[in-house]
């Protein structure tokens, strides 16, 4: 079965090295590759790639000698609440965060952000998979300023989803060859570099794929702080298939199945455990907090208050009314009523189960239903 892909493709913001080791990836076996999307990718590429040079020039020395504060890191699986807890967490006016804009320009938000913040400030727009408003100065991943400055990233997949076939190939970045491994560091340093010369502040930075690089982590920002957080599994998957098939829907040059996908998270999800667990022992002491997504719905005031203390992070005071405004503002959003069918809560048993029970969860009978079967007529 193919998953419903759109006719019109929307492209990603990708330097030339970007766009052309990921062209070099495509199934054509699977492809849709329409020319002036091709044609586009390329051209841009160039235009990016040139920006960042520019960019890089016009800041050289400042560069240079910019030294970024050990940055706090937001760790969860896809869906697990990483985004309400982030926003939480950039109500402090002592923490600096990359915004949408920059995200998605990295090869010039440097140069143009300020300008953007005057004129489309006022801008909100709505996640695909979830209706949560955002807008260009919103906090966001950082994922996606790596993967379009040409950092290997799981979101490559996204482009090009026949790489989820392979999902601790594309997860786990101790599978990647050493010049990728590299590539990865040098563009996360970078790009931390720019943020500090933007906002010289502490950076919070939310993206789920850097929780498969937890491993790694610890030795290359040893004084870093980390928060993981967990959510319902059954809650995550069925979240998780909106997720990635609204996002594959907008990107992808090939066609994917359904069944690749459903795969996919399943796989990940165990390779997010595995280097969590892993990943975890090699955090120093009192650098580490954990929190659940229901607790913190139920009192964000209270478990962001706990999770200050726990990292020793100052003045949770003179931060808690400005949380209590954010609260406010998105007091109204509603959670999506998400459904699974009976074979895929049976597959997450299967994969699934033991942790499920592990993590003392159980059925969530409040936010998903199960398919019922279609009844038959008689006559």
């Amino acid at each position: 079965m193919k998953a419903v892909v759109s006719d019109e493709v929307r492209r990603l913001r990708l330097s030339l090295g970007a766009w052309r080791r990921l062209a070099n990836r495509i199934d054509r076996s699977c492809a849709r590759l329409k020319w002036r999307t091709v044609l586009l990718y390329w051209v841009t590429g160039v235009c990016y790639s040139l920006l960042i040079r520019i960019q890089d020039a016009s800041r050289a020395d400042a560069l240079n000698l910019a030294v970024p504060p050990p940055p706090v890191f937001l760790l969860g699986f896809w869906r697990s609440g990483t985004t309400f807890l982030h926003e939480l967490f950039c109500c402090d006016p002592q923490f600096g965060f990359p915004s949408t804009y920059a995200c998605l320009n990295p090869s010039h938000f440097l140069l143009t952000e300020m300008w953007i913040r005057e004129q489309k400030t006022q801008e909100v727009s709505f996640r695909p998979m979830d209706n949560m408003r955002y807008s260009w100065v919103s906090p966001q991943e950082d994922e996606f300023a790596l993967l379009a400055l040409g950092a290997p990233s799981p979101y490559e997949a996204l482009i090009v989803p026949s790489l989820m076939r392979n999902a601790r190939w594309l997860l786990d970045l101790r599978q990647r060859s050493s010049e990728e491994q590299q590539r990865w560091e040098g563009v996360l340093r970078h790009f931390l570099r720019l943020l500090t010369l933007q906002q010289g502040k502490t950076m919070v930075l939310k993206s789920p794929p850097h929780g498969f690089r937890l491993p790694l982590l610890p030795a290359l920002f040893p004084q870093a702080r980390y928060v993981i957080i967990q959510r319902n599994p059954y809650e995550v998957f069925a979240s998780n298939l909106r997720l990635w098939r609204k996002l594959i829907d907008l990107y992808s040059l090939e066609s994917p199945s359904g069944e690749d996908i459903e795969s996919f998270i399943l796989a990940a999800y165990l390779v997010h455990e595995d280097t969590i667990a892993e990943g975890v022992p090699e955090i120093a002491t009192g650098s580490l907090a954990r929190v659940r997504y229901e607790d913190l719905v139920a009192d964000p005031v209270g478990q962001m208050s706990r999770l200050y203390a726990e990292l020793g992070i100052k003045d949770f005071t003179t931060v808690q009314p400005l949380l209590q405004e954010y609260l406010v503002r998105v007091a109204k959003h509603e959670r999506n009523r998400l459904v699974l069918s009976p074979a895929q809560r049976m597959a997450i048993d299967a994969a699934w189960g033991p942790l499920i029970k592990k993590k003392g969860y159980d059925w969530p009978k409040d936010h998903i239903s199960l398919e019922c079967a279609t009844p038959r007529t008689t006559g």
